[in-house]
């Protein structure tokens, strides 16, 4: 019996021993497992530049070319002068087909339009055929005004008028109310009618009006009775179509359906609306027609006054019948 216990005892104290040996050999295997499951592989150059793209910047550089080449659709709104209109319409027309992410949207409503809408921050651009008021800065100290045309303001008749030129005072006698037939000014005379004029102009919100009545009426108020019309095109079309009429248009919509006046002015010289005139500053109506942003143009809107600063864009200024800057 005691012979038995003592083999069992062996045998445990044997079996105790090989457990003892495969547990040894086990944590050493363990270890080393353990060393190369927590060993960090080194980021690649790749993967640590994309790491450092990802952190925000605050202090981004203010952008000045659209990014069109994003393939995310990019929209800027733009309103203000039936003048500047067709300059920055054809304009946005051409960017647009080299652009197809552009989307460039713009209305009329005549200068004061656009200086309250870019003031007002509802549109990216304002479009003005006037200068900025001082009280206008004085509101809006961030308005940056661009000159982008010339332009010059023809005084028009119908054509049936016998009317050879006209003086910069019997232009402002007409409008003040003192002049009211055409047999008043020496070689007018429209057969057929009783010769009273038909005394056409602009509505209160249009720069061309402001203008006018600046430089020709010396800021003196029209009679009441002349027609207030809210556009370019609606002053020559009312000109066309009444033979008595007088009306003053930007000579980039003069057109054959209407008589643009030479202008006997200083040194009794004849000046005729023309673009060398007004380019040589000759032409004694003339202006500067101007985009206004808030702030330095940037983004899209700035790559696009930008494209009508270039040749191409100047070409489409001269296309349309205004005055290049250069």
């Amino acid at each position: 019996m005691n012979a038995k216990r003592s083999s069992y005892v062996l045998i445990i104290l044997s079996l105790a021993a090989v457990f003892m040996l495969a547990f040894a050999a086990g944590c050493t295997s363990n270890g080393t497992k353990t060393t190369v499951a927590t060993t960090v592989p080194t980021a690649s150059p790749a993967v640590v530049a994309t790491m450092q793209v990802s952190v925000p910047t605050t202090a981004a550089p203010a952008m000045t070319t659209a990014p069109v080449s994003t393939g995310q659709k990019q929209t800027i709104k733009i309103s203000g002068s039936t003048t500047v209109l067709p300059i920055a319409q054809a304009a946005a027309d051409a960017y647009m087909k080299d652009h197809p992410d552009a989307d460039i949207q713009i209305s009329g409503g005549g200068s004061g339009v656009g200086v309250q809408a870019i003031g007002a921050r509802t549109v990216d651009i304002g479009m003005s055929s006037r200068d900025v008021t001082t009280d206008e800065m004085a509101k809006y100290p961030s308005f940056v005004v661009t000159t982008v045309a010339q332009d010059g303001i023809a005084i028009i008749v119908n054509p049936a008028n016998e009317i050879p030129y006209i003086t910069l005072d019997q232009v402002k006698g007409i409008y003040l109310g003192n002049i009211t037939k055409w047999t008043q000014i020496t070689g007018a005379n429209v057969p057929g009618t009783n010769n009273q004029i038909v005394i056409v102009g602009r509505d209160s919100a249009s720069g061309t009006r402001t203008y006018f009545d600046q430089t020709v009426l010396l800021s003196a108020t029209p009679v009441k009775t002349m027609l207030e019309q809210n556009s370019n095109g609606a002053v020559l079309q009312t000109v066309a179509q009444t033979p008595g009429a007088i009306g003053y248009v930007s000579i980039g919509f003069v057109s054959k359906d209407v008589k643009a006046l030479s202008i006997w002015y200083n040194a009794q010289k004849l000046i005729a609306p023309s673009i060398a005139n007004v380019k040589t500053k000759t032409y004694p109506i003339s202006r500067n027609l101007y985009m206004i942003t808030n702030g330095q143009p940037s983004g899209l809107a700035g790559d696009f006054i930008k494209y009508i600063l270039s040749p191409d864009g100047q070409k489409i200024v001269a296309d349309q019948g205004f005055v290049t800057l250069t």
